[in-house]
This record gives C-alpha cells, structure tokens and sequence, in this order.
C-alpha cells in the first residue's frame, strides 16, 4: 500500500495526522485543562494562575508554529519531488521556498480570519494551489482547518477568562463599597 509513496508524500500525510490529532487534542482533551485554569481565576488570579495561564495557551503557540514550519517544509520536499503543487493563472509554476512560506502564512491568516480574506478576495502570495492535485488541497484545507479551529479556541477561551476575571473583580469592587457603606461600630 504505502510501497509507491515517495518519502516526502509519506511526511505530508504524516504531518497532516500530526494536525487532525493534534486538533482534537486541542479542542477536546485541553478543554480539561482549561476547566482547571478557569478554578484557578475563581480561586485568585495570582501571578501563579498567570504563569499557569501561559502555560495553557503556550501549547497551542508551540503546536501552531511547529505545524507551519512543517507544512511549509513538506510543501517544498513535495516540490523537489516534482509534484506541481502551485500554480499561477492556471499554469502549473514551481514556487521557491520564500513563495511557499508566504502561501502558508497565507493559509494561516485565511483559517484565522475564515472568509474574510477570501471574501476580499486577499492574498500574500502570488501563487495558488493547483487544483489539479486533489490530495495536496485536501491537505491544504487540513493545515487551514488547524489553524482556523485552533484560533477560534484561543478566541473564546480568551474571552471567557476575561469575562470570569472582569466578573470576579466587579464582585469584590461591590464587596468593597458595602463594607465601606456598614456603619462603623467605634466611630
């Protein structure tokens, strides 16, 4: 089965495993640890629950590079193989490795942003996938699904956190103002 694959075919599908399982690790078993970083907020929001909070997110930053240098580099290996990958007005073109980086960061911005670049019709790069090679777009929309999911849980693990901090805070604010309101027993 995998006796005709070239080794840089073999890192692709590797690396794109690598994403959908690092996807759901993202989105289901780091939920847990969000659950405990949120108990943290509830407990005091101390430099301790800071650094635990970076180490939190730290995860998905590390896994977020660390998947688009590899992307980047299975789109070159592929390339040196002599798989058409790109193309510019529809003629098939081999892209160097700075035109590759800049067509996955912008695959990057275009999962982080979902439509808006595309609805603006917004590029980086001058090249385009070439269509023509249905495995390497499915792999493309694996890498951009990545970053598109993983955005949109830092997003909103973000906002919740800062909901529960900005909550937390109003609650000792007015906790303050009423014990400043009780009268005084030695005045």
């Amino acid at each position: 089965m995998f006796s005709g694959l070239t080794l840089s075919v073999l890192f692709a599908l590797i690396t794109a495993v690598a994403m959908i399982m690092m996807t759901s690790y993202i989105l289901f078993q780091h939920d847990r640890n969000h659950e405990k970083f949120e108990a943290w907020v509830d407990f005091s929001f101390t430099a301790e629950a800071l650094r635990r909070a970076l180490d939190y997110y730290r995860v998905m930053a590390v896994s977020m590079l660390f998947t688009y240098v590899m992307f980047t580099l299975s789109a070159v290996w592929l390339q040196a193989d002599g798989i058409p990958l790109f193309a510019e007005n529809g003629v098939p073109v081999k892209a160097g490795p700075i035109a590759v980086s800049l067509f996955t960061l912008d695959m990057v911005l275009r999962g982080g942003f979902f439509d808006f670049m595309q609805h603006f019709d917004m590029t980086l790069s001058h090249i385009h996938m070439n269509r023509k090679v249905r495995w390497f777009v499915w792999y493309a929309f694996i890498f951009r699904m990545f970053y598109g999911l993983t955005m949109f849980k830092i997003l909103l693990s973000f906002l919740w956190i800062w909901g529960k901090i900005k909550l937390l805070r109003e609650a000792e604010r007015r906790a303050r103002e009423e014990l400043a309101a009780q009268p005084k027993l030695f005045d």
